[in-house]
């Protein structure tokens, strides 16, 4: 990202609109005599650039063409057929319209630029990141590169690593039934419960923001898997009697277990597809 050359240019733009501006109306200040024609130039000015900025920088240009086009044709009208001199007023408003245009255009194209990049930044922020900053918990990053280290270990010392994959049930249902508030209140009651009802030695993760899911890491089989997920069950049931705010809706958790010992499991991916997969026939 060339994000100081973008700066810098969208600061010049700003610079040039705003100088433009103050020469327009230092200009119509000091002839006021030419109010009307000035005032009827300056609506004209305003709506050119009102359409090169909702219509883009090509359809400006011609429309400001056609209007250089018009307005000349009528100086050398005035000029050679009627004798009449060239006003100042339609001299300066020849050019200021398309200047107006051009650093507007150039100011907003700019300021778009810099929005998107920063969604992008955003966006690759949350990406990487090793904590969630709602939930406060590991992110898939943190899953994969623990997850990395878990199964090495396991493999070294023969000791099974087993996921837990958690997912709210009927989840499209929740979101319309839940204010955003309440919603984002029952996905930190899960995370909360999820880091009270495991061992310390087992690891938490918010391993995806867009459909809510959870994964636990631990250094057991899928029997002591088992036990654990019955574990946060309860505990997610009980929590969650105790929200006041919360509607009276069913909220439980669908759960997924895979183990380093099944088939096929060699990777921290496959391990999170197996235990995602199992989560299917959680019903």
């Amino acid at each position: 990202m060339k994000t100081p050359g973008l700066s810098l240019r969208t600061d010049l733009y700003l610079l040039g609109f705003l100088a433009l501006t103050a020469i327009t109306a230092i200009y119509m200040g000091l002839t006021g005599s030419a109010i009307f024609i000035n005032t009827l130039y300056l609506g004209v000015a305003l709506l050119l650039v009102v359409l090169t900025y909702f219509l883009g920088l090509t359809f400006g240009l011609i429309a400001n063409m056609v209007f250089i086009f018009v307005q000349g044709t009528v100086m050398v009208y005035q000029n050679v057929l009627v004798g009449k001199p060239v006003s100042l007023p339609m001299i300066f408003w020849l050019i200021m319209p398309l200047l107006l245009s051009v650093t507007f255009r150039g100011l907003a194209q700019e300021t778009l630029t810099l929005q998107s990049q920063l969604a992008k930044l955003t966006v690759n922020l949350d990406h990487y990141s090793a904590f969630d900053e709602d939930t406060h918990l590991r992110t898939t990053v943190a899953y994969y590169e623990d997850a990395g280290v878990f199964l090495e270990t396991g493999r070294r010392f023969a000791i099974p690593v087993t996921t837990i994959a958690l997912r709210l049930r009927y989840l499209g249902e929740l979101r319309q039934l839940l204010t955003r508030d309440q919603f984002g209140a029952l996905i930190r009651t899960v995370s909360a419960t999820l880091s009270d009802a495991t061992r310390d030695n087992d690891i938490v993760y918010y391993v995806d923001r867009a459909t809510p899911t959870w994964a636990v890491l631990l250094y057991t089989d899928k029997a002591g898997a088992k036990i654990a997920a019955d574990r946060i069950r309860k505990s997610f049931a009980a929590e969650l009697a105790k929200q006041p705010n919360m509607p009276d809706v069913d909220v439980s958790m669908i759960i997924g277990i895979a183990s380093s010992a099944d088939a096929g499991v060699q990777s921290p991916a496959e391990l999170m597809h197996a235990a995602m997969k199992e989560t299917e026939y959680d019903v």
